[in-house]
């Protein structure tokens, strides 16, 4: 098993992790690019390269052959993208070639130097940049100390460059020239959902998941993959959507980089830290609607009960949501944890500038330590959040079966009167028809109407001795 001491800062480098070869590949691609500046300064520097280089020569070119041949198998030239979409929920994946190319898609930032924004590598690469800290020198000595941004990747620690919507063409050139292992570059190409910390032989590769934060999209609260790379001297992060991440980072870096040491390991943090703070307003808000349901559920009636199921299955969505977001983000820091433990443990005679190194470790490892705390904070209140919107929505329903109870009881009691009624109106209409037929009937040979308010009246004895008989019984 391959030890993070080996990961973060080996002792014993892969014959293609060096700062020569590096030079080599950028400048190589910075040749492509504009071959009106090649100099004889560059081609000096070339032969220097070759002369120290030496017997490692073949075995790096049968690694960068082996190593371009598995990028050709991941990365065609074909439209063709590498898919890894097991469900249809929350793995919206985007095609980044419906980017607009005039976006400025690559973000170069340090501390010293500031921000540069262009629309693809070569461009990036090739624009000049100057140290911010040398403002007050005189120009000339300016112009003596600018840089092209290649130069200040070879030149600087903490340097940052931000990706979005990175085609297959681009990943390649990526790949090449900071030697991804083609397992990250498809995992990046597929826009791989799962929230992981993988270690490699030079770098250390994070998925983290953020969300649309646009409440009136469509998509809101929609996943999105957000990926970091952290080299010795550097971070890479991709993305294909738009994110306030890299922004609040940078303004955050700016704000701070004169009382602190910016690392790519704080870089990282940094970037964690906002994904995780992002979530606080959600959950907030979600606390806020659990409450007032709660408060309303058996409150409400009639009409308002349907908006009041409405309410709890939109909120029971977002908190599922919530749920799918933070669930695997615990485990994720508490890997990244567990590296720079394994880090601190090095001894003083392993490495230079190993108490630094540790410090910053340790402090890194503290703040990692204060995110996993508030997911798993968060995590406890989404949890509790889903079981008050469960009773609730138990507590509505027996609210509503209650209700369909007593109408039900209503109208049986309905039905008793009227079927009351209908016993008491039958045998009247009966003696009554019965009179009206034309039929010789008793009393019709008399002249006056004895029979018939004998008849009435025994009618209306009929009507009070039943009335009385229902009321007696409860039947009115």
């Amino acid at each position: 098993m391959t030890l993070d001491d080996d990961v973060l800062y080996p002792m014993n480098q892969h014959p293609l992790d060096n700062d020569t070869v590096q030079a080599d590949v950028l400048l190589s691609l910075l040749q492509k690019s504009d071959k009106k500046k090649e100099n004889n300064n560059t081609l000096e520097e070339k032969q220097q390269q070759e002369e120290q280089e030496g017997q490692d020569e073949t075995e790096e070119y049968t690694l960068r052959r082996q190593y371009t041949a598995k990028l050709d198998d991941l990365l065609d030239n074909s439209e063709k993208r590498p898919q890894r979409k097991y469900s249809l929920y929350g793995e919206n994946i985007k095609d980044p070639n419906k980017i607009e190319r005039s976006t400025d898609r690559y973000v170069f930032y340090s501390a010293n130097y500031g921000s540069v924004k262009s629309q693809s590598l070569k461009q990036l690469l090739n624009k000049h940049v100057v140290n911010n800290n040398n403002k007050e020198e005189d120009e000339k000595h300016q112009q003596e100390q600018e840089h092209t941004v290649a130069e200040a990747l070879l030149d600087t620690s903490g340097w940052w460059i931000d990706i979005f919507a990175a085609t297959n063409e681009e990943m390649r050139l990526l790949s090449q020239v900071f030697r991804i292992h083609p397992l990250t570059t498809e995992d990046i190409q597929a826009q791989e959902s799962r929230e992981k910390c993988e270690i490699f032989q030079h770098y250390m590769f994070i998925s983290f998941r953020s969300f649309n934060h646009d409440s009136h999209s469509a998509n809101y609260l929609e996943a999105i993959n957000f990926y970091i790379i952290v080299f010795k001297t550097g971070v890479l992060t991709f993305h294909f959507q738009p994110l306030p991440h890299p922004h609040n980072v940078r303004k955050r870096i700016n704000q701070l980089k004169d009382f602190i040491h910016v690392t790519p390991e704080w870089i990282n943090y940094a970037l964690i830290d906002d994904i995780t703070d992002s979530f606080a307003p959600l959950i907030q808000h979600t606390e806020i609607e659990v409450d007032s349901i709660d408060d309303l559920v058996l409150v409400l009636s009639g009409s308002e009960q349907a908006d009041m199921l409405r309410r709890i299955g939109a909120c029971r969505k977002s908190v599922m949501q919530l749920l799918r977001l933070l669930g695997s983000k615990a485990d994720v820091i508490r890997s990244l944890i567990k590296r720079y433990d394994d880090k601190s443990k090095i001894t003083k005679s392993d490495y230079k500038h190993t108490k630094e190194i540790r410090k910053v470790q340790h402090e890194v490892t503290l703040y990692l330590g204060d995110i996993q705390d508030h997911i798993l904070t968060m995590l406890q209140n989404v949890n509790h959040y889903d079981l008050i919107l469960g009773r609730a929505h138990r507590n509505y329903l027996g609210q509503i079966s209650i209700e369909m109870s007593q109408a039900g009881n209503t109208t049986n009691e309905m039905v008793n009167r009227l079927t009351f009624l209908a016993t008491i109106v039958v045998p009247l209409n009966l003696v009554a028809s019965l009179w009206g037929m034309n039929v010789h009937v008793p009393g019709q040979d008399h002249n006056d109407l004895t029979w018939f308010f004998w008849i009435v009246l025994g009618m209306f004895m009929y009507i009070v001795a039943m009335v009385s008989f229902g009321k007696r019984f409860g039947f009115v």
